[in-house]
Parts: C-alpha cells; sequence; structure tokens
C-alpha cells in the first residue's frame, strides 16, 4: 500500500515536471520577450514640447519594417554634436523610454532615435535571438547612414538585453563601420540569457530546452573596436540581471577606453532617478570630444 502510493506520487511529480517543462519550452519566447506591441501615437499629443519628433522606418534585411523616433540635436546644446541610438530591453515599447529621452536631450541637447524591434510599438514581425540583432544592426547602419559626420559623436545606449543584441549586432559591423561610432553605454547589461535562466530555473535542463540563450555575446564584445569608448552602468541592488553578468560583460569588452560604474541604491529600471546618472553621462560624452 505505501510502495504504491509513493509510486503514484513519483508519477505525479514526474508528469507535472514534464508538463512544466513542455510548458516552458513552448511558450518561451512569449516569457523572455514582453513587447508592448501596438503602434504608439506621436508624443506631440502628449505636449508640444516635443512637436520637433520625426517618425522613422528602418528596413531590415529579412524584410521587416522597423519604427521608431528620431528626435534632433538642440542648436547650441551642451552635447549637440552626439547623436544617440538606444536599443531597450524586452518589454514595452518606445514611448515607455520616452521620459529616459527627455531627459538627456533636455540636460545634453544630444539627438536621440528610440528604435523597436520586431514585435516591439508596431514594428512587424515576432521577437527572437537572431531576429533583434538583425534589428539592431539595421538601426546602427540607419544611424550611420543618416548622422555620420565629422562633426558628430554617434553613441549606442543599450538597455538590458539591449546590449545583447546591438553588441552582437556591432560586432557584425566592418571596422570602417564601427570607427563611425565615439562610444558605447550599457546599463544593466547581461553576458548571455542561458546563465540569468539557469540561476533562476536551475530545475529545468535550460542548455537544451532554451532557443534563444543570446550566449556569444561575450565573444562579440572582443570585437568592439578598442578606440570606442565603452561605458556600463549597473545597480548593485539589481534583481532581474544581478551585477555579476554585468562585470562579466564588461570584462570581456576589447575597448581600452572602459569605466564600470556601480549604483549602490539603483536596480534595474531606476539607474535614470540616480543621483550620479546624470553626471555619469556628461563626463562620458565629454570624453568623447
Amino acid at each position: 500500500m505505501f510502495v504504491k502510493l509513493f509510486v503514484d506520487c513519483l508519477k505525479t511529480i514526474g508528469c507535472c515536471y514534464f508538463l512544466a517543462a513542455g510548458t516552458l519550452y513552448t511558450f518561451q519566447r512569449k516569457l523572455q520577450y514582453l513587447p508592448a506591441a501596438q503602434h504608439p501615437a506621436h508624443p506631440r499629443q502628449l505636449s508640444r514640447y516635443f512637436e520637433s519628433i520625426e517618425e522613422v522606418i528602418v528596413c531590415t534585411a529579412d524584410g521587416h519594417t522597423l519604427h521608431g523616433w528620431h528626435w534632433p540635436a538642440v542648436e547650441g546644446g551642451r552635447h549637440a554634436t552626439v547623436s544617440i541610438l538606444q536599443l531597450h530591453g524586452n518589454a514595452g515599447n518606445r514611448m515607455h523610454r520616452l521620459r529616459w529621452a527627455f531627459m538627456l536631450r533636455k540636460q545634453f541637447g544630444c539627438a536621440i532615435t528610440l528604435l523597436d524591434y520586431r514585435g516591439y510599438g508596431g514594428s512587424s514581425g515576432q521577437p527572437s535571438e537572431s531576429g533583434l540583432i538583425l534589428d539592431a544592426l539595421a538601426g546602427l547602419r540607419w544611424l550611420c547612414a543618416r548622422q555620420a559626420r565629422a562633426d558628430m559623436k554617434l553613441v549606442l545606449h543599450l538597455e538590458s538585453i539591449g546590449s545583447a543584441a546591438g553588441i552582437n549586432a556591432f560586432s557584425r559591423l566592418s571596422v570602417e563601420e564601427q570607427s563611425l561610432f565615439s562610444g558605447i553605454v550599457v546599463e544593466g547589461g547581461l553576458s548571455s540569457c542561458i546563465e540569468l535562466a539557469q540561476e533562476k530555473l536551475s530545475v529545468f535542463p535550460l542548455s537544451v530546452l532554451m532557443v534563444d540563450k543570446w550566449n556569444a555575446t561575450c565573444s562579440a564584445a572582443g570585437k568592439i573596436h578598442p578606440q570606442i569608448h565603452f561605458l556600463s552602468l549597473h545597480g548593485t541592488r539589481d534583481v532581474i540581471v544581478p551585477m555579476k553578468y554585468g562585470q562579466k560583460l564588461f570584462e570581456a569588452v576589447a575597448c581600452e577606453e572602459k569605466r564600470f560604474i556601480q549604483f549602490t541604491a539603483g536596480g534595474h529600471n531606476d539607474l535614470l532617478d540616480q543621483p550620479s546618472y546624470v553626471d555619469s553621462l556628461n563626463s562620458f560624452y565629454a570624453e568623447l570630444n
């Protein structure tokens, strides 16, 4: 009687485990990528301050159409010669980065482009590792074509999984294309997604189940042109991407001029509100000139 009950319990536990593993495998991209898929209204509907924001369309190598916003630099701004392409994290869309863009443009007068990946913010397609890399690559080349000139400093600003997408894409640029960029900023960066997932879901064989591992990111970081300035910002209280993964990515970066800044009160999504955030970016942009 006891043996039968024990065996039945094991069978039930086994069935539940395999059901959970199957569900995780089937719906993994819906868990990994959390897009706000709708096309956001133009910010001018919020305030006339946003009137100068331009709608932009970027086409990818595999035929997808990406939507974004480009905010031209402020004439006479402190860093008006800096043009930033931001690649955001795995949730939301460009509308959720508007406050960040507003703050940077107000403080520095720089040009800012917010680009949505496939499946985000009205862009066509569905997110995946290979897809986001192609999206980032298209965004990089769009910025080069639009903004590259002798007096302009191109900066890539990468948030969370955007660090993986952006760095993998950047490594695919030619040496000549990379040399058009002056700097890369990473916020809450990660060395790979598989490491994060294994830490949180260690009971599952994720090395087999996980499709979008992003495990080539550190290798790609070693292919960044050494002359590019690199800044990594990370909160010590980040529980979504613990700081050790940002440090691992930082150590893999080949840039000669690189700096890692810790925010002792910072988490994953609140670095903008940390007291030294603006000063950190100001110093970085000043170095580019």
